[in-house]
């Protein structure tokens, strides 16, 4: 489903991304975990060119990208494969819970506003506020923003989503919320990459953790190789400090 070779970014003269190799398969959720400044928000945003990689060639779905050389067709079609949940939810302020979903439906796949309406409606449901559908983001929580931006992202059916650090900006007591709505849709087999702070929530969601540091991948694996049976002095100092 993804495939990530030789991922290389800088930032003028700090390497953000020292030549980053993932493989994720379909229905797979993974998350990234690490210290701040490792590049794990800067790999996701790559994935869907909201950054510009240097070099490495990324496949997503039906696309290819070689990001020494690509046409604004390839990005195009590379965008398309993935729907990104940010950490301060982008919501439209001047739209409501339902418009923000129905949005890139009407917009960017032409589809008739009835059908739209239809599958927001649905999606809002699935993520606990069918009540909300007309509220504008102003007067919901940021858990409730953080759950339509969700809904959002799968309203486009992508073939994956990109979760960067959906909770981040969230009250403590909103977090478990939008965490519970995760957890739904990874069990509805959807393919995740979640870069997350929240540790509990990856041992227990995901597939496969990638561990990065200073713009590497310092080990991945499973939650139980990581979490429970590191032999990687890095990956145990980082799991120490945060514990």
């Amino acid at each position: 489903m993804i495939k990530v070779t030789n991922l290389r970014k800088k930032f003028k003269d700090l390497v953000v991304l020292d030549g980053i190799d993932i493989e994720v398969n379909r229905g797979e959720v993974v998350a990234i975990i690490g210290p701040s400044g490792s590049g794990k928000s800067t790999l996701l945003r790559c994935l869907n060119l909201l950054e510009t990689p240097d070099d490495g060639v990324i496949q997503i779905g039906e696309a290819t990208l070689n990001a020494k050389s690509y046409s604004r067709k390839e990005a195009h079609l590379l965008r398309q494969q993935t729907a990104m949940v940010f950490q301060n939810y982008n919501l439209f302020k001047n739209k409501t819970a339902l418009q923000n979903i129905t949005e890139s439906l009407i917009v960017t796949k032409k589809m008739k506003a009835a059908e739209a309406k239809k599958i927001g409606e649905a999606l809002l449901e699935q993520v606990g506020l069918a009540s909300k559908a007309d509220s504008y983001p102003i007067t919901l929580s940021g858990g409730q923003q953080q759950r339509i931006g969700i809904a959002r992202a799968l309203a486009v059916n992508p073939h994956a989503i990109l979760l960067d650090e959906p909770t981040s900006a969230l009250d403590p007591e909103l977090v478990s919320e939008v965490l519970q709505v995760i957890k739904g849709i990874a069990e509805r087999q959807t393919t995740m990459v979640i870069v997350t702070h929240e540790m509990a929530f990856a041992r227990e969601v995901a597939d496969k953790v990638i561990f990065m540091a200073d713009g590497h991948i310092v080990e991945q694996g499973t939650p139980e190789q990581l979490f429970e049976n590191t032999q990687n002095a890095r990956t145990k100092r980082f799991l120490q400090q945060i514990g």
